[in-house]
């Protein structure tokens, strides 16, 4: 199967997990790759495996929350390839558990950084390449946690439920275009 055909695809969290599920998955069907994670060996490693199996990838290593490794990783989609054609918002963190009163508000601010901070600049960095062809796909990755709530898991829960949130609107602000915004709530998954 090759639906993904000369696509350009963005994966963050990308060296395992669901981030590597998808980006095996991507890659079978035909897409080209940069992958984003923090963990450069593991990411190396990842990367490494679909490049062998004949994918076009690139790997960015760093924090989805840091500007500079967002604009590097779209900037290795743009000189590469001349495009962006799918986004996977996916890294997350699940962070410490605690009670909201015990948890540091460092705490929230760390988990924040990963799971909304991270998403956010990246839809920000894609979304003009997608408009100038009118046409892209992005999928966040927010979590069960983010419609229910996990008790000692507020940063978490509280995070994908912004996750949510910014998928509705960011959705909704493209919604005459060709680009289309997409949520994914899983639980917890075997990859």
């Amino acid at each position: 199967m090759t639906r993904f055909a000369e696509q350009v695809a963005i994966v963050t969290g990308a060296a395992t997990g669901i981030g590597y599920g998808t980006a095996q998955r991507l890659s079978a069907e035909g897409a080209r790759l940069v992958m984003v994670d923090m963990d450069g060996s593991r990411g190396e490693q990842s990367a490494a495996e679909l490049a062998a199996r004949g994918t076009d990838v690139r790997l960015e290593v760093g924090d989805v929350g840091e500007p500079d490794v967002v604009d590097r990783a779209v900037k290795q989609a743009i000189d590469a390839w001349g495009r962006v054609d799918i986004l996977i918002n996916n890294a997350g963190i699940i962070g410490k558990t605690g009670t909201v009163w015990e948890l540091p508000v460092d705490e929230m601010d760390r988990v924040y950084r990963t799971n909304l901070r991270g998403v956010y600049l990246f839809c920000r960095a894609v979304i003009p390449h997608m408009l100038k062809r009118d046409y892209g796909r992005i999928v966040n990755i927010a979590s069960i946690a983010g419609k229910e709530g996990n008790p000692r898991m507020v940063p978490y829960s509280a995070t994908k439920a912004a996750v949510i949130g910014l998928t509705k609107s960011v959705g909704k602000e493209l919604a005459r275009t060709g680009v289309r915004v997409n949520c994914v709530t899983p639980a917890v998954v075997q990859t």
